[in-house]
Formats: C-alpha cells, sequence, structure tokens
C-alpha cells in the first residue's frame, strides 16, 4: 500500500482522536451522538457486526471516508471476515452504483491497512 493511503487512514484516525475531547467539551450535540451511537450499535435481534456492516456499506453510498475507516475497523473487531466485507461492499455498489464502486477503493486500502497493523500487534 502507498505511504498517501497509508497516511490519509493515519490522519482520520488521528483526527478523531485529537478532536475528541474538543468536540465533547464544546459540542452540545456530540455527547448525545455517541450515546445514540451506542445503543444503536449495541447487540439486539442484530448482532454488532451486522450493524457495523451495514453501516459500512451506508458509509460508501455516502461517500464518507472517516465513516468508513471506522466502520471497518469497528466491524473486523467485532469479527467481520473479508467475504463478509466484500459483500457489504457489493450492497454498496448495488445501492450506490459507480460512484460507490469508486469509493469503496477507500475500504480496500483501509482493509489491507488494518490486517498490517493487527499482524504488527501480534
Amino acid at each position: 500500500m502507498s505511504d498517501l493511503n497509508i497516511e490519509k487512514i493515519e490522519q482520520s484516525i488521528k483526527d478523531r482522536k485529537k478532536l475528541h475531547l474538543k468536540f465533547l467539551n464544546n459540542v452540545k450535540t456530540y455527547k448525545p451522538f455517541l450515546e445514540l451511537e451506542e445503543q444503536a450499535f449495541s447487540d439486539g435481534a442484530l448482532k454488532k457486526k451486522i450493524k457495523e456492516l451495514m453501516a459500512l456499506s451506508i458509509s460508501i453510498v455516502t461517500k464518507c471516508e472517516p465513516c468508513m475507516e471506522w466502520h471497518l475497523d469497528q466491524a473486523i473487531q467485532s469479527g467481520a471476515t473479508d467475504e463478509e466485507i466484500y459483500e457489504s461492499i457489493d450492497v454498496a455498489i448495488e445501492m450506490g452504483g459507480g460512484q460507490a464502486g469508486a469509493y469503496a477503493r477507500f475500504v480496500l486500502k483501509a482493509l489491507e491497512y488494518f490486517k498490517e497493523r493487527n499482524k504488527k500487534r501480534l
């Protein structure tokens, strides 16, 4: 993977971590949003993994790269397999057409990034 792709993914992660407290302390809707997110993604009739894969597909269709990076990582942490991720990309492309296919390339790059990162942790 090129250094540019790695930098883009790592910058997304750094920005989220760096700005979390600033948002929490200054943006009134942020804490309720985090609470909503926690409730929405907790296990219920649908397991967290499935919900994260759904969110990954939606992120691709809405062209939100930070969302793609986050929901991909959460899906992987919840046990999503490569096949499940690829099928989620299939759903996004069906719903979003060619643009979703183009944005899904970011997901494939991020998938490679997270696999490498997880190898290093072991």
